[in-house]
């Protein structure tokens, strides 16, 4: 979880060098110039701290959202307020929407695209700022800049300190540390067919009855799942069918895990996994609206 913290870190030194930048040379510097630092700070920042904030809260869409606009938003504003009020008002709304942005992505990226998706918006994020840092210093005359000794100037100690924070993030991950990623899984490259070997009760309950061959099937429709409790053993390997009966295509994620099954419409998907920890998990369906319309169930691991 420390990279986490690293990638927070990383943002708000970008964020702070480029408003700065802006507040110290903000008379040398056009309104135009000023107004295009603040929509690309705060959008760049927002989507960011979006899709950091989003990892941080998973299964809070709305809270990750909300908070991720606001710091957008903030940031956006603090760069533009310098300049003009219409400066702050383009800062504003490109940091609430890059907020919006960085949150909606991180909840369609499945658990497994996690890291290089974090990683790719960091690459993003850095160059964008170390370019907008290159076109404010061209908007500043030669002859003043040389006087402004001052580091937050200077391109080369931001370029050295994304080369570090970039090093660093390659070589970790993002969720290894988190307390939900008990689970290691390998796929089952073959659609399969209906098993016969889960049962369903009365209660809409999923326990296996062989402790030591467990095998789940679940059953999509549009648009709800055919169990909403699932009972499992950990340190076992399990059989995951998806069995999609609906006229969509539909999957199956445990969030917080590496298990995503997707099966189209009229058709079946397996993956094997396997739980190293006890927990309770929430499975979703992950494609647009199908969560919010119901395809929740409860996956216990005893």
């Amino acid at each position: 979880m420390y990279v986490s913290y690293l990638f927070l870190g990383s943002y708000i030194i970008l964020a702070i060098w480029i408003i700065g930048f802006v507040t110290i040379l903000r008379k040398r510097l056009s309104c135009m110039a000023g107004m295009m630092a603040a929509m690309v700070l705060g959008m760049s920042m927002g989507l960011g701290m979006g899709t950091l904030i989003a990892t941080l809260l998973p299964d809070q869409f709305f809270q990750s959202a909300m908070i991720s606009m606001l710091i957008g938003g903030l940031i956006g504003t603090l760069a533009g307020l310098p300049i003009s009020i219409m400066a702050v008002l383009d800062g504003m709304l490109a940091g609430i929407m890059g907020g919006m942005m960085g949150a909606m992505l991180i909840v369609m990226v499945p658990v497994t695209d996690l890291n290089p998706t974090l990683k790719i918006i960091a690459v993003l994020c850095y160059g964008i700022n170390f370019i907008l840092l290159i076109m404010l210093q061209g908007d500043v005359k030669a002859d003043h800049l040389s006087q402004k000794s001052f580091i937050l100037s200077k391109p080369l100690p931001m370029f050295l300190i994304i080369c570090i924070g970039l090093s660093l993030m390659f070589q970790s991950t993002i969720i290894e540390d988190s307390p939900n990623n008990n689970l290691a899984y390998q796929t089952d490259s073959e659609p399969t067919g209906t098993s016969e070997h889960n049962h369903a009760d009365t209660n809409n309950t999923v326990t296996p009855t062989n402790k030591n061959d467990q095998e789940l099937l679940i059953i999509a429709t549009d648009y709800s799942f055919s169990v909403q409790t699932i009972n499992l053993n950990s340190k076992q390997t399990v059989k995951i069918t998806l069995e999609n009966k609906g006229k969509v295509e539909h999957d199956f994620e445990i969030s917080g895990t590496a298990v995503h099954v997707h099966a189209g419409p009229g058709k079946s998907s397996s993956k094997l996994a396997t739980f190293k920890k006890p927990g309770q998990y929430k499975a979703v369906c992950t494609l647009p609206g199908h969560k919010e319309a119901g395809m929740i169930s409860i996956v216990n691991i005893s």
